[in-house]
């Protein structure tokens, strides 16, 4: 999709952090844009500022743990706004902590918008991409899908779904026409991780580094995206390894098992 000029780009949990940074990304690009978010007034804020900038951004109110409302949601969009031809699946929430104190509530809302409102996404949009042999879907992974991390385990569970998600998905409609981006970063500068002290083999990462590769990988039809690539590789590698003890003596040799001692939850996001 070397051209994205005109084309409807649908971006979950736009209103701040990553999705927003991407919907500028793609708004640069010529591109108009759905934005969605459950944080109605952060959104109908963030898509104000991309039309006094001159970009066509059309705001939506979206739980997209409801699989009804995905649906309906995306039937919308066709109408109002044009066939969807790039779905980006950003929405996500973050809680960190230790595993015997988490909640059933906690868990469920994690793997609930991480990985099902990316899986309810994907089903809503898919029947109309197929159709048309033309189209791209964005899932949002993370270095906490490739190895797991001391203190996130449901944020690290649902990342595992997602990246396995994706990988199916992909492999049974190869030859379809529909595109599939694995996006793998690290520790990105959002709020979302604030006041955790990531190894420095693994630095913090800008987020407009991560939509412009974003916007790259739709253009060139790359099925993944590692920031940064070393240590997201590196993590990959010692998994395959296959020796659990060995990986676990490198982690805590570089400082992973606090990382996110210091953790806090940000205050500005409602969820």
């Amino acid at each position: 999709m070397k051209d994205l000029r005109g084309k409807v780009v649908l971006i979950t949990g736009a209103a701040r952090g990553m999705g927003r940074m991407d919907a500028l990304a793609f708004a640069r690009e010529g591109c108009r844009l759905a934005m969605t978010d459950v944080d109605r007034e952060e959104l109908e804020k963030a898509a104000l500022e991309m039309a006094d900038a001159g970009y066509e951004a059309h705001p939506y109110v979206l739980d997209v743990s409801d699989r009804g409302a995905c649906f309906k949601l995306v039937e919308r969009v066709d109408k109002e706004v044009g066939p969807i031809e790039v779905l980006v699946n950003n929405a996500g929430v973050m809680e960190c902590g230790e595993f015997t104190g988490m909640s059933e509530h906690h868990w469920r809302r994690t793997m609930e918008v991480n990985f099902l409102g990316q899986v309810w996404m994907m089903q809503a949009v898919l029947p109309d991409m197929l159709e048309r042999r033309s189209g791209h879907i964005v899932n949002m992974a993370s270095q906490a899908g490739v190895i797991g991390g001391a203190k996130m385990s449901s944020y690290s569970a649902s990342k595992h779904a997602v990246m396995g998600v994706t990988d199916s998905v992909r492999l049974e409609l190869r030859g379809s026409g529909v595109r599939f981006t694995d996006v793998i970063p690290g520790f990105v500068d959002t709020g979302m991780a604030s006041g955790a002290e990531p190894p420095f083999i693994s630095p913090w990462v800008d987020p407009v580094r991560v939509s412009e590769a974003i916007v790259d990988a739709v253009k060139k039809s790359r099925e993944e995206i590692c920031r940064p690539a070393f240590s997201v590789r590196l993590s990959a590698f010692l998994r395959g390894l296959g020796s659990p003890r060995l990986l676990d003596g490198i982690y805590r040799m570089l400082g992973g098992h606090k990382v996110f001692d210091t953790w806090r939850r940000d205050p500005d996001r409602p969820f």
